[in-house]
């Protein structure tokens, strides 16, 4: 599934992308000879706040201005960063996609032999982890006949970014307005009960529905909010033996989980139509007011609000145990959501160099830019943390700083809940429930049914 961080907001004319990609790149001898001025291209609409807000920190310290332009939807960015690097007329700095091997290698600037372990020491532990080339990828191109001649080039160790912020799923959004009109505090739910009563207390008063998620995806429920209430409820082991086929979805200890839908559908707190809702129409439709709590991830409070909601209208927090559970507090660990790099040919490289690490690991830099993109960054704040918007320090309090639950279960998660097809089947029975055709005991049924047959057919 695609990290989903931004929002699509408007699409523009063939002709404006024309003459935008003939104007303000890195080529841009008027800018580029000056020194005085780096031009920087990214995506994300809800980044360009805090892109402001930390170059104009930059300003003031360097007297180097930063010209920040945003092309949006994804697609159109990726077309005009294509043109644009073919031209030679990229800007200095490139926001992308924090990824290894996405082929814009060979236009922005190697950063191994530029970037030391006293910066990249400032980051978050695993924020390098998807920008640095590893050996399994170098393996994985030399012999795929697909790979580009750009992925075939690159090197174990190489990166070509800087992590610039991090995110995480297993994140509820909750409307304050809803929430007070129906007499309850707008905090965050200590259990799972507590929260079906808050949601109970919601329809009652006003008749808005509890929840809405983009249950139009089957896995999203799982991947999202399901496999944190099994990992919480009988220990990151207890996942496991599920995912190992060692225990089945009905047992005392996995059912519960699955009894949480049913609670929900059971007293129709989900959105009508939920079923056909993808994830930007559930954001849309917590924005509007349709549902009094939104299932997403870290990535979605700046959707939130550039869909015209304020920070200080939502509650954020993360998934709640269910009572019982073997752990009382969920946390997560974070993965990297976008990188800043520099074009190689660049006549501004080392202003350019400056000013991404600059962006990255300042810590005053990066809370003015978390807190006017509503993201984490990707660098250890320490005491800075402090400063970051309530609902953002929220977040970052439930990733994890060390290794947790999730990373326990993690391996088995990714090497095995693909592979195991009875998953696919406790998620279509999963929407099945929501629908009220089938009982969570006959759903967890359907899930047991399937992995004995395929094990006994050595699938």
């Amino acid at each position: 599934m695609n990290r989903k961080a931004g929002c699509i907001l408007s699409t523009m004319t063939a002709s404006a992308l024309l003459l935008s990609a003939c104007s303000g790149g890195g080529g841009d001898d008027n800018a580029a000879g000056s020194g005085k001025e780096l031009t920087m291209w990214t995506w994300k609409v809800a980044y360009t706040p805090g892109f402001e807000a930390a170059a104009k920190l930059y300003e003031q310290k360097t007297g180097v201005k930063v010209k920040i332009d945003t092309f949006t939807p994804d697609d159109t960015y990726r077309q005009k960063f294509q043109a644009a690097a073919n031209s030679k007329n990229l800007p200095d700095v490139i926001n992308w996609w924090a990824t290894a091997g996405d082929s814009i290698e060979g236009s922005v600037l190697e950063l191994s032999g530029e970037i030391k372990d006293d910066v990249l020491g400032k980051y978050v532990g695993t924020a390098m982890d998807p920008i640095r080339i590893t050996q399994s990828q170098v393996d994985s191109w030399k012999t795929d006949k697909n790979a580009t001649t750009v992925q075939k080039g690159l090197k174990v160790g190489e990166f070509y970014g800087l992590p610039l912020d991090i995110g995480g799923f297993f994140t509820f959004y909750g409307n304050k307005k809803l929430l007070e009109e129906a007499g309850l505090k707008a905090e965050a739910p200590k259990t799972w009960e507590e929260f079906v009563s808050m949601m109970e207390a919601v329809k009652a008063k006003s008749g808005t529905p509890g929840l809405v998620f983009g249950a139009k995806i089957p896995d999203l429920w799982e991947n999202w909010a399901g496999s944190a209430l099994s990992i919480m409820h009988g220990g990151p082991q207890g996942y496991i033996d599920l995912l190992e086929r060692k225990a089945k979805m009905s047992d005392p200890a996995n059912l519960p989980v699955v009894k949480a839908m049913e609670t929900l559908a059971g007293k129709e707190l989900l959105m009508p139509g939920v079923l056909s809702t993808d994830i930007d129409g559930a954001d849309q439709a917590f924005a509007a007011g349709k549902a009094a709590f939104d299932l997403g991830g870290s990535f979605t409070m700046s959707t939130l609000l550039a869909m015209g909601m304020k920070p200080e209208d939502i509650i954020t927090f993360p998934v709640p145990p269910l009572e019982g559970s073997k752990i009382q507090a969920w946390t997560t660990d974070p993965f990297t959501l976008t990188q800043l790099s520099v074009n190689k040919d660049s006549k501004n490289r080392e202003a350019a160099l400056d000013f991404i690490t600059f962006m990255t690991t300042d810590p005053e830099a990066a809370v003015a830019f978390a807190n006017g993109a509503y993201t984490v960054p990707a660098v250890n704040l320490g005491d800075h943390a402090k400063n970051l918007d309530p609902n953002l320090k929220s977040i970052s309090d439930t990733f994890a700083k060390e290794p947790g639950p999730y990373s326990e279960a993690s391996p088995a998660i990714n090497s095995l809940r693909g592979k195991h097809k009875e998953w696919e089947v406790y998620a279509q029975a999963l929407q099945s429930v929501i629908e009220k055709k089938l009982t969570a005991e006959q759903a967890a049924g359907k899930f047991d049914d399937t992995m004995a047959k395929l094990e006994a057919s050595g699938n």
